[in-house]
């Protein structure tokens, strides 16, 4: 617990669902934190603990009253805070009142708005053990639950009844009283084992006293006790933990003082799919799994459980998962006797969006995507029609009844409902790859007909959403498309994939309402996450900036002209060399901004000086070598080059007047800086490029 604590809270409750948990504690720092910055009152740090039963807030440093302080508040302007007569208006009586000054702590003090009315108000130091009661009722009401709810004759609503506050404030009871329930510097042990009051006369002694009452308070410290037991447990039941954080966090919030039980369920159940029963484990029961060295299943299972094992423990709980495994193999048989091909017309029946269709139109638009993506990437005909078997199958599993009653099985079951069918091992993997990568840090799919067929996916989902006009807003993203964009950037980048998106969707645009009107959105939503994903890796916001030149949608291309551009930036010439490009493109940018539409023309006879004659002879003789190098994505290479012509560029600004008075020689300056501009156009623009 928080060293040296000064105050505590504990609000004793019957047994709150786990998953209301986590949220609140996180929430009831903040609401704390907020209320006691707000009431002036200084703290050193503040620590939130939670079980089923309690959640317990600890403050260390809690100083005895607010502090002092003269404040200046802003008031109405002088014009509208007298009449005439220069009598108080009723804005200003309003703003005296509601601060609780009077006339003669006002000033009107002349500001660049004008005159305004100001008043001095000194804030008094109250005591603290007077204002805490208020914060901690406000905790109460306000801590955010998916649900609340009311008992006896209370008012009070909370996500169980509240049976007990326990509140020490330097050791002392805090007097505070809600809807008839006390404070005292009582708490309650374990529910079953230790089931009663028991005193705490002093704060740094509260986790001591839970813990010999068969309580751990600090959730972290239970979470890796919990985490230490099952996977001693798995290796005394002959397996390894199956490893499940989101289960394991579950868990934790269920139990006060935990208790690993190997449980052991009939073999004659292994013959069901691994996922099933991990699942019917997992979601109905938060059983653990226990698997073997190579990650396949056994016949042991580990309950985490609120009290020491007995005889009807194990016994309970491998009736119950018996009961749920026998219905799991049921749907496993039902499901068998129909292939996924078979179940694919009945998704015509099976709506997806109201303007989108249903789940068949959505599959016969993934194939149209799949469609442009494999003929831009040029993939082999019998690539293609694996892709276009995968996604054919890929919503079949949404008719089965084991993703009707386990929905996080869609995609997992359906790969094994097409092995099962003898479907191509690459079809059947693509079923359950197509979902991913479901979030950050997820598999990124390789294999080429598995890659295509997420992208699919993806790119309906956006331009779907998108046609309908669910585009996210500020923080709103309902539909999750944010986390899809950087999926299909991910997925290009991860297997090097070169291609224009923006080609891909020219094709498909027309399976969409104003789906070319689209097009431009959709990129630019695409090319704010690229931004957030270079940014991750390192690239400052310039060079990203520099290298999304307008009109080019290959990812995989962007990324290299970044780390290359990041790489040569380190080069002692590179700020000098930049200069020299960014003067020619000043000169060019200026010229069309008055004469956007104004034809150059060159004549090579025009160039009278040396440095001029150089500089168009070096770019002339390198223009087939910087074609080579842009072709083949050598921008390090490409920058080198550039690096060979600083002198040449650098002696043609010293020597020679671009905007010459003679038109044909100044056209003719004006063609050759911008022809050089131009070869290098599509891969950077040198003017987003910072100098410093």
């Amino acid at each position: 617990m928080l060293s040296n604590a000064n105050f505590l809270c504990e609000i004793g409750t019957e047994e709150i669902p786990a998953g209301y948990i986590p949220p609140a504690i996180e929430a009831a720092k903040k609401i704390i934190e907020k209320s006691l910055t707000d009431e002036r009152i200084d703290f050193n740090e503040i620590k939130v603990y939670a079980t089923p039963r309690r959640f317990a807030v600890a403050i260390s440093g809690l100083v005895e009253s607010q502090r002092a302080e003269t404040v200046e508040l802003k008031g109405p302007s002088k014009k509208a805070a007298f009449d005439q007569e220069g009598k108080p208006s009723k804005a200003l009586e309003g703003f005296l009142k509601g601060n609780s000054v009077t006339v003669d702590d006002i000033t009107v003090r002349d500001t660049d708005k004008g005159e305004y009315v100001y008043a001095t108000k000194k804030l008094d130091s109250g005591k603290t053990e007077v204002i805490i009661p208020a914060i901690i009722e406000n905790l109460v009401n306000t801590l955010p639950f998916p649900k609340r709810m009311k008992w006896s004759n209370k008012s009070i609503t909370f996500p169980r009844p509240i049976r007990y506050f326990t509140i020490l404030f330097n050791d002392k009871v805090v007097d505070f009283e809600m809807d008839g329930i006390r404070s005292s510097n009582l708490t309650r042990g374990h529910f079953v084992q230790h089931n009663q009051m028991v005193p705490v006369e002093k704060i740094a002694d509260y986790e001591n006293i839970l813990e010999q009452n068969g309580v751990i308070l600090d959730q972290d410290r239970r979470k890796s006790l919990i985490h230490e037991e099952l996977i001693k447990a798995a290796q005394s039941a002959g397996g390894q933990l199956n490893e499940d954080d989101e289960l394991l966090n579950t868990v934790t919030y269920i139990v006060e003082k935990p208790n690993i039980i190997v449980c052991e369920f009939n073999e004659s159940f292994l013959q069901v799919p691994d996922i099933v029963l991990i699942a019917e484990m997992k979601e109905h029961q938060k059983y653990f799994a226990v698997t073997d060295s190579n990650g396949k299943l056994i016949n042991k299972f580990l309950v985490t459980s609120n009290n020491p094992k007995t005889d009807n423990i194990p016994k309970g709980n491998v009736k119950v998962i018996s009961a749920r495994f026998s219905d799991a193999e049921f749907f496993y048989r039902e499901d068998a006797k129909k292939k996924l091909s078979e179940r694919v017309e009945s998704l015509k029946k099976v709506l997806f969006h109201k303007e989108l269709g249903s789940i068949y139109d959505k599959i016969i638009r993934m194939q149209s995507v799949a469609g442009a993506v494999s003929r831009n990437l040029g993939l082999d005909t019998s690539v293609s029609e694996k892709i276009e078997r995968a996604i054919l199958l890929s919503k079949a599993d949404l008719d089965t009844a084991m993703v009707y009653e386990f929905a996080s099985l869609q995609g997992q079951i359906g790969t094994i409902y097409a092995i099962n069918d003898g479907e191509d091992i690459e079809v059947a993997r693509a079923i359950n790859n197509h979902y991913k990568p479901r979030f950050h840090g997820d598999e990124i799919p390789e294999n080429m007909v598995s890659v295509v067929a997420s992208l699919s996916e993806k790119i309906d989902n956006i331009f779907g959403s998108f046609s309908v006009g669910n585009i996210p807003k500020g923080s709103q993203d309902p539909y999750a498309l944010r986390r899809q964009a950087n999926a299909v950037v991910e997925l290009l980048i991860h297997n090097s994939i070169n291609i224009e998106l923006s080609a891909v969707f020219s094709e498909i645009s027309g399976n969409y309402s104003n789906g070319s009107d689209l097009i431009d959105k959709i990129v630019e939503f695409i090319e704010a996450r690229v931004k957030t994903i270079l940014s991750d890796r390192g690239y400052s916001y310039d060079e990203i900036d520099a290298c999304m030149v307008a009109g080019n949608t290959d990812y995989l291309e962007l990324l290299k002209k970044a780390e290359s551009l990041h790489e040569f930036r380190k080069n002692e010439n590179f700020s000098e060399l930049l200069l020299g490009f960014k003067r020619m493109n000043n000169i060019v940018s200026s010229f069309r901004k008055k004469n956007s539409d104004y034809e150059l023309k060159f004549d090579q006879s025009r160039l009278e000086l040396p440095e001029e004659k150089k500089l168009f002879v070096f770019f002339e003789e390198k223009s087939s070598e910087i074609s080579k190098y842009i072709d083949s994505s050598e921008y390090i290479r490409l920058f080198e080059l550039m690096t060979g012509a600083k002198s040449v560029i650098d002696k043609f600004f010293d020597n020679v007047m671009v905007m010459d008075e003679r038109t044909e020689v100044r056209d003719t300056r004006l063609y050759l800086l911008e022809s050089i501009g131009n070869k290098f156009s599509m891969v950077i623009d040198f003017s987003k490029i910072s100098d410093k």
